[in-house]
């Protein structure tokens, strides 16, 4: 059902083809972008010192960091100027059973291993710059920041205050 094509070779993305570079759940898209470029800790740091900066600056609201969680506004703060983006798309998945179906966020690239090395460096890039405070293109999507903060999970647990 609505099975997208491949923007380079046009072939079936149920044919794993190989400019498939993820296919997710957009609640997931984030967390596996930074994943797959291996750069979670300079991602932490630089989400630690945006949203810092907001705080100073008593800017601070949920919607003010949406591409921390967001697929849209992350594709168009770290991916879109990328050279080996290729693009966004999204289809319906279902698996094995209709009803659990949902839609999953395609990222394309014509060299997915140079996409994340790509998406590494510019995660490290904006980590060195100071934070960007502009407004967030998309306020009416504030409450569901709070529930992709409580639904993230870390590989390693916050310190614990003595």
């Amino acid at each position: 059902m609505n099975e997208k094509l491949c923007p380079f070779c046009h072939s079936r993305t149920a044919a794993n083809c190989s400019h498939l570079a993820l296919a997710v759940e957009g609640r997931d898209f984030v967390r596996r972008c930074v994943q797959a470029s291996e750069a979670q800790g300079i991602w932490q740091t630089l989400c630690q010192s945006y949203h810092d900066e907001l705080r100073r600056s008593g800017e601070w609201a949920p919607d003010r960091e949406d591409f921390t969680w967001l697929e849209t506004a992350f594709c168009e703060r770290f991916l879109k100027s990328l050279h080996w983006f290729g693009g966004l798309d999204y289809e319906w998945r279902s698996g094995s059973d209709p009803a659990k179906g949902g839609f999953c966020v395609l990222l394309w690239s014509r060299d997915p291993e140079r996409l994340w090395w790509e998406l590494r460096d510019e995660i490290e890039r904006q980590s060195q710059q100071p934070a960007c405070t502009t407004p967030v293109p998309h306020p009416e999507l504030a409450h569901l920041a709070a529930a992709f903060t409580s639904s993230r999970s870390t590989s390693h647990p916050a310190p614990v205050a003595p």
